[in-house]
């Protein structure tokens, strides 16, 4: 079986918003990764294209099922969750896995504002929302908390997802909170937090995908995951909610 240092994970429902990755990874100085896309439409230029996962009943979308279905076919001993429309430095790959080498147990996210423009080179401009957690009293690399890791760019050790056994599913039953849950269980099994601000990436500003967004988070999601929290507290939260090996022999692609 092929292996990499890297697998890159992108899940997409947008079409138009897989070229700013792609253009991404071909400039990156760090050449040993694979691509996988999951996504409902058929996508030919990553290395892996998968199709969403089937929803359930009840599920708001089915982002959790696609992340755990990338992760159980992930050939990578690290795995960097990079999401659509993100613009990133050709360093970024090499950086991330330089952190992993010298630290096996530790999640790294970045930092990254939104902007709603590109320039003639492709590079997102004019900002119009800067990310809240991006500071300088702690200097550029520095251990952070779960709440505080975001997904949209950030590397993760392969053993870690396995550990865990993924993203809970249940939260495809609203928007929001899945990538943070994960990170509180993972924390419990003894793997920590980075932040990288010196890594700082460039989201192409876009609307939410339906209108019941804030609603359904706050409805469905936040007393679902304030549950689990006091569960973990209570040491009554399962660590690994088993999630990956029943991918691992279903083929969705094509």
């Amino acid at each position: 079986m092929e292996t990499h240092a890297i697998t890159v994970i992108t899940p997409s429902v947008r079409p138009e918003g897989l070229e700013m990755n792609r253009k991404c990874l071909e400039k990156q100085d760090f050449r040993d990764f694979e691509w996988i896309v999951v996504s409902p439409f058929e996508y030919e230029k990553a290395d892996v294209w998968l199709k969403d996962p089937p929803r359930e009943k009840g599920d708001f979308w089915a982002l959790c099922k696609a992340w755990n279905l990338a992760y159980a076919n992930a050939k990578g001993e690290l795995i960097v969750n990079y999401q659509d429309l993100i613009w990133m430095p050709p360093d970024t790959l090499s950086r991330l896995y330089y952190h992993f080498k010298n630290s096996p147990r530790t999640l790294v996210t970045t930092v990254g504002h939104q902007y709603t423009e590109t320039d003639e080179f492709g590079k997102p401009q004019n900002l119009v929302w800067k990310d809240p957690r991006a500071r300088t009293d702690q200097g550029t690399f520095y251990l952070t908390y779960p709440s505080e890791m975001e997904m949209t760019l950030c590397s993760v050790p392969r053993k870690a997802i396995l550990d865990c056994g993924g993203i809970d599913e249940a939260y495809d039953k609203g928007p929001g909170a899945q990538e943070k849950e994960m990170c509180f269980r993972l924390q419990k099994l003894g793997y920590k937090m980075y932040i990288d601000q010196s890594i700082e990436y460039r989201a192409l500003q876009h609307g939410r995908l339906t209108k019941d967004w804030d609603e359904k988070y706050l409805k469905i999601i936040t007393p679902l995951f304030t549950r689990h929290m006091m569960e973990l507290e209570a040491g009554k939260r399962k660590l690994n909610v088993g999630n990956i090996d029943k991918y691992l022999e279903i083929n969705y692609n094509r």
